[in-house]
């Protein structure tokens, strides 16, 4: 019966932890479309996408359960650059916004009322909502540092065409999964 009771421990530790990353994941995303609709309206909003596996779908928002990746999708062809360094700026933005609310409900959990063990998971939630919004703003397509970057190209006389653009997303997304599948091997999970 103990047995039992530490799988069931287990399995709700790891849907909530689950949870708590789509949902970090799911604000990055919410700070992009915010600025959108901002900058070029509501309607400028074509779909919002956090993790993978979808669980709700609704006319816009589309949230899985696993926190693998995100966007947003808008016309972008249609906004300027400037309006480019706003909207891709954001999502960090959100991201570390989200850390510190994580590291405020770490420092006050027992005030909060929370068990114990909660201390430590706000404290790495915020921990990887700081990394979530620093490793956004490396300059790697398809991530939003890339796309900041991108958004100065036009100014040196560089212009990327939209099939161009689809190859470098490709290629950095690749580039990416194989240096973090890479790191995880190397190092293993908590180096």
């Amino acid at each position: 019966m103990a047995t039992l009771l530490h799988i069931l421990y287990f399995l709700l530790a790891l849907f909530v932890t689950l949870g708590l990353f789509v949902i970090s994941f799911l604000l990055h995303e919410l700070g992009h479309a915010l600025v959108i609709a901002l900058l070029r309206g509501k309607e400028a909003v074509l779909e919002i996408r956090a993790g993978s596996l979808t669980f709700y779908r609704g006319r816009v928002l589309r949230v899985g359960i696993l926190p693998i990746w995100g966007y947003v999708r808008f016309a972008e062809e249609n906004v300027p650059p400037s309006d480019w360094r706003l909207i891709f700026v954001a999502g960090p933005a959100a991201s570390l916004f989200t850390a510190y609310l994580f590291l405020i409900l770490h420092h006050f959990s027992a005030f909060l009322g929370f068990p114990a063990n909660w201390h430590q998971v706000f404290g790495i939630m915020a921990m990887a909502n700081f990394a979530l919004a620093g490793f956004n703003l490396i300059p790697i397509p398809p991530l939003d540092g890339w796309k900041i970057a991108e958004s100065w190209l036009p100014l040196l006389g560089i212009h990327l065409s939209k099939e161009s653009r689809a190859q470098m997303n490709k290629w950095g997304m690749i580039f990416i999964m194989v240096v973090s599948f890479g790191f995880v091997a190397f190092h293993g999970f908590y180096h």
